[in-house]
């Protein structure tokens, strides 16, 4: 399947296949997923990786509002992986593609096909301490 989220507006510089989704969540209208977001070098709020971290992770939301119509296949076979600290997370977003009416996101967790207005990127604040 055609990748083509980097085009989307807010998700130049990041992975998805790279990033853990965290949560799934499906409300009337809203489809959102929770991710622990890979950001690339060039994205505006990456940062150097701390010792003992691979990569400059933070926590995010992709959200697609306004759903018309979704379809989720494959939810019968989901079970999260659970890493060493006892984190569970549910595989990475594999593709997500917009189609000519709406957009195809596949993973672990299974295929969604949904109609809805275009998704917006939400990365959460970093804590200062």
């Amino acid at each position: 399947m055609h990748n083509n989220y980097p085009s989307f507006p807010g998700f130049e510089n990041v992975s998805l296949e790279d990033s853990y989704v965290l949560d799934i969540a499906v409300h009337p209208g809203v489809l959102t997923l929770k991710l622990d977001l890979l950001l690339l070098p060039r994205h505006l709020e990456y940062r150097a990786p701390l010792p003992g971290e691979r990569a400059c992770f933070r926590q995010a939301r992709v959200i697609f509002s306004s759903v018309r119509d979704l379809h989720w296949a494959g939810q019968s076979v989901i079970k999260p992986a659970i890493d060493a600290s006892g984190s569970a997370d549910f595989g990475s977003v594999d593709s997500m593609s917009s189609l000519n009416d709406g957009y195809k996101i596949l993973g672990d967790w299974g295929e969604i096909n949904l109609q809805s207005d275009a998704p917006s990127l939400s990365i959460d604040q970093v804590p200062t301490t």
